[in-house]
């Protein structure tokens, strides 16, 4: 073989490794993938000003669901053309304004992933694996009783909800039966709560370092009629309006959350806090907030904006649990150092520096860690649960420890008067209900809201 003929053999080879080598010849692109392409972008460079919090637009984008939805100008993408689609436009500067507001515009190269996924018919292709928990299709089975964090009397007293695992058991008040049991996502429901008319329940949960989770129940048809998912890690310490409008709860990620029951629209999302929050009430008119957390506070905010106003108690340890008195705007605060601290709403003066010029009384102190808290419905006594053998109920107005029930176990977190106030549901740690009489302490009932099932022998 001549030297010019070897030339051109080496030059074809060196042609053809040229074309192999670019991408896109030689072989068709790949479909651009929703999950796997769009939808990290978004989360980078779209979701701090379009999420449920902010909604800049009434545009949500953090899932594909929402992002079909659109906001205040309708869709913003039409399967198969770019062209007609603002989320494109806004993307590359051909519509006012461009897109990410106030930041760099994004690569040509990421601009043209959504340009083709829109081109390729703007599908999801979001694995069932990464979308989110399922509600069973049948009751959980139990071979031990669950933790029992969440408890709530109906307003009429003629039932007793209780929160399980991925349900919530609905029991005849005096605990003498199951009347419905309601399935749900979340792995622990840590508070319970019934609207002032008794026609909705509301539960707030989810589970740990997974997902938070607002239900929002029909009693009477013992439906599901909402249910919200909310960061990534377990709710806390729910309180709901007067008029049941709203509720309010606490966050892992150190803020409180104001979602409207009926709707599912988060009002607001506030971060005074520095730490975990823990519990939250509304103030008798609905006006502000008191919410209280791993950070020590008591924090005082507009209830409507989520303004913080002031601190309402002096520093000391983490609180873990707040109550408001039924009729005064006053709130019952308690946590790691063991004591409950009763507090005003309002002092004479605003201050941001926390003092207690607010106490109004502080009761004894407890044998463990205080982990629920709860007035009688008339206001005039308190009940005090925790890591404690038992749980004491104290008159209100003097401190005076008036009665004591026995909670054997490891730990109290949920305490809720009957709306008669003569009876007071206690649960916690070991998983077991235990209903008290308020004047003597006597424990009338006593017995596991699920059902046991015996585990199955080895041999």
């Amino acid at each position: 073989m001549t030297s010019t003929n070897k030339r051109g053999v080496w030059s074809g080879l060196a042609a053809a490794l040229t074309v192999l080598c670019v991408p896109g010849f030689g072989a068709e692109e790949n479909p651009v993938s929703y999950y796997n392409d769009v939808r990290p972008v978004m989360q980078r460079a779209c979701q701090g000003c379009h999420q449920p919090a902010a909604k800049m637009g009434g545009l949500v984008l953090t899932s594909y669901a929402e992002i079909v939805k659109g906001g205040q100008r309708g869709p913003v993408f039409k399967e198969g053309s770019p062209a007609e689609s603002s989320l494109i436009g806004h993307l590359t500067g051909e519509k006012d304004p461009r897109m990410p507001m106030g930041q760099d515009p994004l690569p040509a190269e990421e601009i043209e992933l959504f340009r083709r996924w829109v081109q390729e018919g703007a599908k999801d292709d979001t694995p069932e694996s990464a979308k989110g928990p399922k509600i069973p299709d049948q009751p959980p089975v139990y071979q031990q009783p669950p933790v029992i964090s969440g408890l709530a009397y109906s307003p009429d007293g003629s039932l007793l909800a209780v929160g399980g695992f991925k349900e919530i058991l609905l029991h005849k008040s005096d605990g003498s039966g199951i009347v419905a049991r309601l399935l749900g996502k979340s792995d622990r429901l840590n508070w319970l709560g019934f609207t002032p008319d008794g026609k909705t329940l509301v539960a707030i949960g989810g589970a740990p370092a997974s997902f938070g989770e607002l239900q929002v129940w029909d009693v009477e048809s013992r439906q599901l009629s909402r249910s919200l998912m909310v960061g990534s890690d377990t709710l806390f310490g729910g309180s709901l309006s007067a008029d049941g409008r709203y509720v309010c709860f606490g966050t892992s990620d150190n803020t409180v959350r104001v979602v409207e029951v009926a709707s599912g629209e988060e009002l607001f999302k506030a971060g005074h806090h520095e730490d975990w929050v823990l519990g939250t009430v509304f103030g008798i008119d609905d006006e502000r907030i008191v919410s209280v957390g791993r950070d020590r506070a008591a924090k005082l905010a507009n209830a409507k904006t989520g303004t913080f106003i002031e601190n309402v108690n002096l520093l000391r340890d983490q609180l873990y649990a707040v109550a408001r008195h039924p009729r005064r705007d006053y709130v019952l605060v308690g946590g790691k150092d063991r004591v409950p601290y009763l507090y005003m709403m309002d002092r004479p003066a605003a201050l941001v520096v926390a003092d207690d010029s607010t106490l109004v009384r502080k009761y004894e102190e407890q044998a463990g860690v205080v982990q629920a808290l709860a007035f009688s419905p008339d206001g005039n006594r308190i009940a005090v649960g925790g890591v404690s053998n038992e749980v004491p109920v104290y008159d209100t107005e003097s401190g005076e420890r008036v009665a004591t029930c026995a909670a054997p176990g490891r730990g109290v977190f949920a305490v809720v008067f009957h709306p008669t106030g003569e009876r007071l549901a206690i649960g916690g740690f070991e998983g077991r209900l235990r209903i008290c009489d308020t004047t003597s302490g006597k424990v009338v009932k006593e017995f596991v809201p699920v059902p046991l099932e015996e585990p199955a022998l080895t041999h």
